[in-house]
C-alpha cells in the first residue's frame, strides 16, 4: 500500500513566494563586475580565477536607448490627453487627445485629421455622432514626403471651419507631423511665414517641432505660395532653406 506524501508545510509556500518575488525583482543593471573570484578545490588549494568583462553586443546600447525613448513617449502620450487651441476652430494634439471623447465634444470638434497610421480613427463610427476623419499615411521621417498631404489637409480644415465646425490635427506625439500640417495651413490661410506660423503653433503647443525634413519642405511650400501670390511672406528659396535648417538645429538643442 502506497502511503500519501505529506503536504508541504505552510512555511515552504511562504519561502517559495519570497524566492519568486526576488527573481521578479532582479535587475541586471544592479550587478557589478568582479575582476577575480577566489575558489577552493577539493584538495583545499585556493585559486584566483580572473573574470573577463562581458562586452555588450553590437548595437545593444542603441537598441536599449531606443526602447527607453519609446517607453517615455508612450508614457507622455497617456498623460497628454487635451487638444490645444491654435486658432478658432483649429486644435492640435497627440494620440491621447484623439481618443478623449469628452474633451473633443467639449471643444466642439467635429473633424479630425489623423496623421499617424499607427493610431486608429477611434470614433469614426461612434453611435453618439461620428466625427469626420481625414486619415493621412504620413510617417515622422525626415525623408517622408510631406508636400502631397498638405493640400488635402488644408482643404479638409478649411471646409470644416467654413461649415462652423472645429478640427483636431493629431499624430502620435502631437509634435512633428501634426505641427507641420497646422503650420502649412496657417501659411496658406493666414499668409504667414514659416517662422511666424511655427511660433503661433508653439504658443498653443510648446512641444510642436517638425523634423528637419518637414521644415525644409515647409520652406519650399512657402516659396510656392509666394510665387502663386497667396500672400505668404517668406524669404527667397536659399534663405528659406537656411532658415529651416537653422530652426531644425535650434529645435534639436532644446
Amino acid at each position: 500500500m502506497v502511503s500519501a506524501r505529506p503536504s508541504p508545510a505552510r512555511s515552504a509556500y511562504k519561502q517559495q513566494s519570497l524566492v519568486l518575488a526576488e527573481v521578479k525583482a532582479f535587475d541586471r543593471a544592479g550587478l557589478r563586475h568582479v575582476e577575480a573570484t577566489r575558489t577552493t578545490d577539493l584538495s583545499g588549494a585556493v585559486h584566483m580565477e580572473t573574470n573577463q568583462r562581458l562586452q555588450p553586443e553590437p548595437g545593444a546600447e542603441a537598441e536599449a536607448a531606443a526602447l527607453r525613448a519609446l517607453a517615455a513617449l508612450r508614457l507622455r502620450a497617456k498623460k497628454d490627453v487635451l487638444p490645444a487651441r491654435v486658432a478658432d476652430g483649429l486644435y492640435i494634439g497627440g494620440a491621447g487627445a484623439a481618443r478623449n471623447l469628452k474633451a473633443l465634444r467639449k471643444r466642439g470638434i467635429s473633424h479630425i485629421v489623423n496623421a499617424a497610421p499607427a493610431v486608429p480613427c477611434h470614433f469614426r463610427d461612434n453611435p453618439e455622432g461620428a466625427f469626420e476623419y481625414l486619415a493621412l499615411p504620413l510617417f515622422d521621417d525626415p525623408e517622408a514626403d510631406l508636400l502631397p498631404h498638405i493640400e488635402a489637409s488644408n482643404a479638409f480644415i478649411a471646409g470644416a471651419r467654413a461649415r462652423g465646425g472645429a478640427v483636431l490635427v493629431h499624430c502620435y506625439a502631437g509634435q512633428s507631423r501634426s505641427a507641420a500640417l497646422v503650420i502649412a495651413y496657417l501659411m496658406q490661410s493666414q499668409g504667414m511665414g514659416l517662422m511666424d506660423a511655427w511660433a503661433l503653433t508653439r504658443a498653443a503647443r510648446p512641444c510642436a517641432q517638425p523634423n528637419s525634413g518637414f521644415l525644409r519642405q515647409l520652406a519650399l511650400y512657402g516659396k510656392r505660395l509666394a510665387a502663386a501670390g497667396s500672400g505668404a511672406c517668406v524669404p527667397e528659396a536659399p534663405a528659406a532653406l537656411e532658415l529651416a535648417d537653422s530652426a531644425a538645429e535650434l529645435a534639436l538643442t532644446q
